[in-house]
């Protein structure tokens, strides 16, 4: 029988590092976690981003755990998606606010629906320049008997308060609404998505209003390390 203590350590190769960012969006020597959709996949002879669901969010929550397993350093998630399941987001969402170490997200492309609130968890949030932010009042998709209906109804309307609360706290913490009280913040939120299904801030006008603290770059120069400073 071979003697397995006395077998060497493993070795860990220099390009590991690189294949658990893209397996499991984790670079643990950085405390970098990418917040993305896990597969691509096709769908009707095109490619759709899988958004918000179950699998990135128990992947984000395993990845929080060993980063800050691993130091109280500041945590950089890179977040790319699209949005998505109620549900699964806020898991995402209690996860970053229960972090002990400081957050920043870095948001690319766009901060929409789900991950417009997601954004609103970190310490630091922070738009790519031509990245966009967009809330709305959602999706619902049902299918049962009326009383599952009543009940789902019911769930949705609690969503929609549970949001408007996330986005009322931010918006009063800093912007040119802050001055305002978190009522009138809200009938401000529901106005506008009254009178649009989708509302739209460029980077600029999301850091404006509150939704975001900065946009990455706007002095002319992208300073990495400064991402994790507060």
């Amino acid at each position: 029988m071979p003697n397995l203590r006395a077998s060497a350590p493993v070795q860990y190769f220099p390009e590991e590092p690189i294949l658990d960012v893209h397996r499991f969006g984790l670079d643990i020597y950085a405390n970098h976690i990418y917040l993305v959709g896990i597969d691509d996949y096709i769908s009707h002879e095109r490619y759709d981003e899988p958004g918000v669901e179950y699998a990135m969010a128990s992947r984000f929550i395993k990845n929080m755990n060993v980063v800050m397993g691993q130091s109280a350093a500041p945590i950089l998630i890179h977040m790319k998606t699209c949005g998505g399941e109620w549900v699964e987001g806020m898991a995402i969402y209690d996860m970053i606010r229960a972090c002990p170490n400081k957050v920043t997200i870095l948001n690319y492309t766009h901060a929409r629906s789900m991950s417009s609130i997601i954004f609103q968890a970190a310490d630091k949030r922070v738009m790519m320049p031509h990245s966009t932010f967009m809330f709305h009042e959602g999706e619902m998709e049902f299918s049962g008997t009326p009383k599952m209906f009543r009940s789902a109804h019911d769930e949705e309307v609690k969503a929609l308060s549970t949001m408007l609360d996330i986005y009322a706290t931010s918006l009063k913490r800093k912007g040119k609404m802050s001055k305002m009280r978190p009522a009138k913040i809200r009938e401000w939120l529901m106005e506008q998505m009254d009178k649009k299904e989708d509302v739209y801030f460029s980077a600029t006008e999301a850091v404006e209003y509150g939704f975001a603290d900065e946009v990455f770059g706007s002095n002319g120069s992208y300073e990495w390390k400064k991402l994790l400073e507060y």
